[in-house]
């Protein structure tokens, strides 16, 4: 044989010797395990968590063996980032769990879109990451974004300012109490809004009916004002006092001129909570708590 042909055959010899090390070098690694399928999320408000301005992040497994969620971050276009947790969640075979998180401000000028879940999980087969879209029953982050975007728009117009204490005259069952919510325009800038109504609540009424109703017109750098709401019990009820958790938030029903409507809850603090409910107490003779 020719040595040039020999020493091309040794080179051919020698190079199919390195390829199964390089081929083996190039194999896919192990896929992830797969998501479980039968995990879902949703997402919900308690009573409770509206004024606490809190998101419930509810988590069921319907699947026949235990979930770790190591951490999860939701995303919406109408929520700033930020609504996430890093602390593991154990979750056995149909189970379900509410994670309590504050909600992240609104964004108002997003249209909205699905609320998606982005979630790292560990099971049985390894730990892997992926998304679910979360179930949203009740819109809730509609509805938490409408309600703080309405907010934007009318602390643009003005402030409206509830009492510290509650006005009142007479005593015992005779005793007539009022509301004065002060508003204060924004001086400087222009916008307006109007007030429809504001809604009796649980735990009290208008004086004259149910709801207050009002009608009025508010413009930014109108010199400030106060309004009066006669106010009187809903019902005589003790357990209406012991288990109140929203009777002292007035809602009110707005409408602002870059059109945005619904109800803006106003409510009150400690101290004139405290007075609205010895008031409720006193005109139904009532040993009412303090507070």
């Amino acid at each position: 044989m020719p040595r040039a042909h020999r020493l091309r055959s040794l080179a051919l010899v020698a190079a199919l010797a390195i390829v199964p090390p390089l081929l083996a070098g190039c194999a896919s690694p192990t896929a992830a395990p797969a998501m479980p399928e039968r995990l879902a999320v949703s997402i919900r408000q308690g009573r409770l968590d509206v004024p606490a301005g809190r998101l419930v992040v509810r988590f069921e497994n319907h699947g026949p063996t235990p979930v770790t969620i190591e951490s999860f971050i939701v995303e919406s276009p109408t929520l700033e980032s930020g609504l996430e947790r890093s602390e593991p969640i154990e979750l056995d075979a149909d189970d379900a769990v509410d994670i309590r998180l504050d909600l992240t401000a609104s964004v108002c000028d997003a249209a909205p879109g699905p609320v998606e879940v982005d979630l790292v999980l560990r099971t049985a087969d390894g730990t892997t990451e992926g998304r679910l879209t979360a179930d949203d029953p009740f819109d809730t982050v509609a509805r938490a974004n409408g309600a703080d975007c309405l907010g934007e728009s009318v602390a643009a117009v003005a402030a409206l300012v509830m009492p510290e204490h509650l006005r009142s005259t007479g005593a015992g069952p005779d005793r007539r109490a009022f509301i004065d919510v002060r508003f204060e325009p924004v001086p400087g800038t222009h916008g307006s809004m109007r007030i429809e109504r504001v809604y009796g609540t649980t735990l009290l009424n208008a004086e004259d009916g149910i709801d207050w109703t009002l009608g009025l017109d508010v413009a930014a750098g109108d010199a400030p004002f106060t309004i009066s709401l006669p106010v009187r019990p809903a019902r005589c009820d003790a357990h209406a006092i012991a288990d109140d958790k929203r009777g002292t938030i007035l809602p009110f029903e707005v409408a602002t001129d870059d059109g945005r409507a619904g109800r803006l809850d106003v409510p009150a603090d400690n101290g004139l909570k405290a007075e609205l409910y010895a008031y409720y107490g006193e005109r139904c003779g009532l040993d009412a708590p303090a507070g």
